[in-house]
């Protein structure tokens, strides 16, 4: 589960809008909010593209954007580029007097550099920005018929793209192909029975987008009828209220089974088709949509609607990135068996009208409080404490 765009939707949610609507605020491509929000980060352009929606879309939704970045590279794995620092040489003066620049002489030189600096930026802009990525597709090369329910998608393009495929009705979305050093690109994409409208796009590293339609006809052979997928959930129960914890999901489902999301994010099946998850939320209501998929085609589709409520500061503290001594305060008596190290991989969680977190290293400090993520209590080696109230 993404932690980041649990965030980024919860709080959209709460504010009631679309992601249609966002993305036309923003001016940030819908596909780009949504793998945002569905933690689909191989989805996304380079990290510098990314963290400018990023930046942008948390202002817009009123949220604290240097956490989120943080919590961002944290999930993708994509290191933060360092601040590059600039050197500058003490100007010296001219040490040969022959030639004086008086005003008479100087300002048309400045405004015949001006005029030439601004047309070789009118030129860049045109030449860099004007060209759309060279995007070629060799097969299909045009509209026609499908024998099999898989078509092989294959063409050409700019090395550095990154190739999208998306097939309509579905939606089926194959993103992030990356093209050979030549150019060339292959990818196999699902048919339905039907018209089948297949879109090719590619993002090249200066953010230019280029696509190219086929309209492919595919005539399923008669079968019998698919069968769906068994899934039984276990828990949450429909209506039921979380106060003051976690929301458990869980059930079971037959073997048959290669594919289950919860809120379209990836869950573990074991191998007795028993499977759980836990979701730190804010209060109020909350819908949880479980699909499950089998290798025959089959679906099969549940929702969960519960309501979250909190009546004291709930704290759940995640420790990541190394060690951290940690010394928890619940309403003014200081929790035993706190005051120590904590390692990488340990968690805890306080309770009380009062909590108070006193962290030795906050940056590995990671705080979920009344289903708030909290990326880390602040820098490396810094000693942070935090205070959190019943709300």
């Amino acid at each position: 589960m993404s932690r980041l765009g649990e965030q980024l939707r919860a709080q959209r949610e709460r504010k009631g809008i679309t992601l249609e609507q966002a993305a036309g605020d923003t001016r940030i491509r819908e596909k780009f909010l949504k793998a945002l929000e569905d933690g689909d980060y191989q989805s996304l352009p380079g990290p510098v593209y990314t963290r400018g929606f990023l930046r942008n879309y948390a202002e817009y939704l009123d949220l604290e954007t240097d956490e989120l970045v943080m919590l961002y590279h944290h999930e993708s794995g994509r290191p933060a580029e360092p601040l590059q620092t600039r050197t500058f040489k003490p100007y010296r003066p001219i040490a040969r007097r022959s030639l004086v620049f008086r005003p008479v002489v100087l300002l048309p030189v400045i405004i015949l550099a001006g005029v030439g600096l601004f047309g070789g930026y009118i030129y860049y802009q045109l030449t860099t920005f004007a060209t759309l990525p060279r995007l070629e597709i060799t097969d299909p090369a045009s509209d026609g018929l499908a024998a099999s329910a898989e078509l092989a998608v294959r063409g050409i393009t700019v090395p550095d793209g990154r190739i999208t495929v998306n097939v309509f009705p579905g939606p089926d979305v194959f993103g992030d192909i990356r093209p050979a050093s030549d150019g060339s690109f292959s990818a196999t994409v699902g048919l339905k029975p039907g018209s089948n409208h297949v879109v090719i796009e590619v993002l090249d590293a200066a953010g230019k987008t280029n696509r190219v339609s086929r309209t492919i006809q595919y005539q399923a052979p008669a079968t019998g009828i698919t069968s769906p997928p068994i899934l039984a959930i276990e828990q949450p129960a429909s209506g039921a209220t979380f106060t003051n914890t976690f929301v458990p999901v869980s059930g079971r489902v037959d073997r048959s089974v290669t594919s289950l999301q919860v809120n379209n994010i990836p869950v573990s099946v074991n191998p007795d088709g028993t499977w759980t998850a836990r979701y730190y939320l804010p209060a109020g209501p909350q819908s949880f949509r479980v699909v499950a998929r089998n290798s025959a085609g089959g679906t099969v589709e549940e929702t969960r609607n519960v309501v979250v409520a909190y009546t004291a500061a709930v704290v759940n503290v995640f420790v990541n990135g190394g060690d951290a001594w940690i010394l928890a305060t619940v309403d003014g008596t200081n929790v035993q068996g706190t005051g120590r190290v904590y390692h990488p991989g340990e968690t805890a969680v306080f309770t009380g009208k009062e909590v108070r977190i006193k962290s030795g290293n906050a940056a590995n400090t990671q705080v979920i409080y009344n289903g708030q993520l909290i990326a880390s209590l602040g820098r490396q080696g810094e000693v942070v404490e935090r205070v959190f109230v019943a709300q």
